[in-house]
């Protein structure tokens, strides 16, 4: 989804203690943007949006509500949403927490800033009406007294975040991102990595790879890199100055969540691919019993679930290209030359021919064939 989520946390660290999130010490603004002034930037539908979701469960978990400042659609200004957050950083005190999301379209000029797009935002002038993440950056640097930064980003372009995460490598503030796609991505036009935020917050046992009953952000990293990778197609990665434990503690694990366990080599809730006429197919679990799972074809409607013995399962498979290939991308409905820079899992980094670095992009197979 072509939308920014960013979520700045901080808590006070023991040096054994990786910390863990503590949310009635918690101070959060919430900015979620679905219009907008300029006919440029598309409005999306309104109906069951998740960065609603995600403020009633950060209360469920125990954010008090008077800590919350969520400024919704036309409330959600450039003016507003600067003031607001500078007005919380004032005002949370040592030791606590500033939880700063964005929802709404992301953009990037040609020199690679990245920019929210707030209500009032101008495509034309995107540096004098947009709250670039650099403004974010900027602002908790300045006022913020705490000692922990934690930025989400479900937008275009949203592994921009990266740069503002190693801004802070070297001072007193710990930092990490979590985003829904690369810097040099688009993302799609679905909730899926608001949703995923959701799904960590509220302790969701699918998160728990470990299977501790602690969600820890390697964990929350990972299970949100899968449901992009296999629900949207697109590539994600986190990242954290060296002072951010891997191992701090998001949530705890809400039992009501856990799934059937089931005997075998897959659990309910796995990814997979599942043969059908000599076709492969991602897939997910949705249950089993002796020597057959049931699946769910991703993307297609419920009715297609269907019991599969593990002879038309199989691990998903990645992109099938190497670093050095020389391949052909697709961008715009043309193809052009390419070489192969990285892989991984679903997808090839590629260095168009004749081209600078700027141009370069992560792709999956829909776009990319051999020469």
């Amino acid at each position: 989804m072509r939308f920014f989520a960013l979520v700045l946390a901080t808590a006070s660290l023991a040096s054994a203690d990786p910390g863990r999130w503590e949310p009635e010490k918690t101070w959060a603004l919430m900015a979620g943007v679905l219009e907008w002034k300029d006919p440029n930037l598309s409005p999306f539908p309104k109906k069951d949006r998740q960065d609603r979701a995600l403020e009633a469960v950060l209360k469920k978990a125990g954010v008090p509500a008077e800590q919350i400042v969520f400024l919704e659609d036309k409330a959600a200004t450039r003016e507003a949403i600067q003031k607001s957050l500078r007005d919380l950083c004032g005002r949370a005190p040592e030791g606590s927490t500033l939880l700063f999301y964005f929802a709404g379209h992301g953009m990037q000029d040609d020199g690679g800033e990245i920019f929210l797009a707030n209500y009032d935002a101008d495509t034309a002038k995107t540096k004098a009406t947009c709250v670039a993440t650099s403004d974010v950056a900027r602002i908790v640097s300045k006022e913020f007294k705490g000692s922990r930064v934690l930025l989400f980003a479900d937008c275009c372009y949203s592994g921009g975040l990266s740069q503002v995460v190693h801004a802070f490598d070297k001072g007193p503030v710990s930092a990490a991102c979590l985003t829904s796609a690369t810097a040099s991505n688009v993302s799609t036009a679905e909730w899926t990595f608001t949703a995923s935020l959701v799904a960590v917050f509220g302790g969701s046992a699918r998160a728990d790879a470990s299977g501790d009953g602690l969600l820890t952000l390697a964990e929350a990293d990972a299970f949100v890199a899968g449901e992009m990778r296999f629900r949207e197609g697109q590539l994600t990665r986190g990242a954290r100055t060296p002072s951010f434990e891997a191992g701090f503690v998001v949530a705890a694990v809400d039992a009501g969540t856990k799934a059937k366990d089931v005997p075998g080599p897959w659990k309910v809730g796995d990814y997979c691919e599942v043969e059908w006429k000599k076709e492969w197919y991602r897939s997910q679990v949705v249950d089993g019993r002796d020597g057959e799972w049931r699946v769910h074809y991703l993307g297609w409607e419920d009715s297609y679930d269907e019991w599969v013995p593990a002879a038309r399962m199989r691990k998903p498979q990645g992109i099938g290209v190497a670093g050095g290939d020389k391949v052909q991308v697709e961008w715009k409905k043309k193809w052009w030359p390419a070489t192969v820079m990285q892989v991984e899992g679903d997808f090839a980094f590629v260095h168009y021919d004749g081209f600078g670095k700027e141009w370069d992009e992560w792709v999956t197979a829909k776009r990319l064939k051999k020469r």
